[in-house]
């Protein structure tokens, strides 16, 4: 055995047992902590500080299904219903990512909960991240966020604008923040 190789897994095996060392002390101490990135889709607030518009829609038709580079995007066609920030056409392409679900004409996507394949004849709240919100040919908005409407039109303004008013306490900018998670 060479000696490189002797010590790059003398190297590896004291990485690892240093990573398992200080795995135990922390659920010892009754808590895992942890970095999120990427804004928190869960908080309604911070959807909507971190979204250039935000919109009830209705979901008139799936116009294109692409691929590229390992990636696959559906636009959809949608009819604006009510406007809750920013500008939005009466009419607008929004594309999303999504993962072909096997049957023709069929999508899903990582996170159902709160990233919806758009379904025409269905409403939603939609958040655009980048893109043209005004409907204008030739151009399309990119939905980071779609969630069925289930609160009525009524009850998804009222709920929008009370999140649109109180920005989140904590940077909605912040790329990642350390989350304390009880362990175990």
């Amino acid at each position: 055995m060479s000696v490189k190789v002797w010590v790059g897994g003398c190297l590896v095996a004291a990485v690892a047992a240093a990573g398992a060392a200080w795995l135990t002390i922390a659920q010892g101490a009754g808590s895992i902590t942890h970095a999120v990135c990427g804004p928190d889709l869960g908080r309604d607030d911070v959807v909507a500080a971190r979204s250039q518009a935000v919109a009830v829609v209705e979901a008139v038709e799936n116009t294109r299904y692409r691929e590229d580079g390992g990636s696959a995007y559906l636009t959809t066609r949608v009819k604006t219903l009510h406007t809750l920030k920013g500008e939005f056409g009466d009419v607008l392409d929004v594309t999303q990512g999504v993962k072909n679900g096997g049957a023709p004409g069929r999508y899903t996507t990582e996170d159902p909960d709160r990233y919806a394949v758009l379904e025409p004849g269905r409403q939603y709240v939609i958040a655009i991240q980048s893109g043209s919100t005004t409907g204008t040919a030739g151009s399309e908005a990119w939905a980071w966020y779609a969630e069925p409407a289930e609160r009525g039109l009524t009850g998804e303004r009222e709920h929008w604008q009370k999140a649109i008013a109180a920005p989140p306490a904590t940077s909605a900018n912040s790329a990642c923040e350390d989350i304390d998670a009880p362990a175990g």
